[in-house]
């Protein structure tokens, strides 16, 4: 039970050191150019996709599985 007590300490510090602290110096907008930006979006769709409809991930899987043996 200590061991838990301990991590929550430390994991308590990380938040508050993430949000609640002013950061030492104002950091510069991120500039992402425009593919960057599309590319990200149609990944994070595939996953969404993936995450929705396995099934056919796995049937993928197993006909590569096969035609690998």
């Amino acid at each position: 039970m200590i061991n838990v007590v301990i991590s929550l300490y430390y994991y308590l510090l990380v938040v508050r050191a993430a949000y609640l602290l002013k950061p030492a110096e104002e950091l510069p907008d991120l500039n992402i150019s425009s593919s960057t930006k599309v590319l990200t979006g149609t990944l994070v769709s595939v996953m969404i996709v993936a995450g929705f409809f396995p099934a056919h991930l796995i049937d993928l899987a197993q006909a590569a599985a096969k035609a690998l043996m």
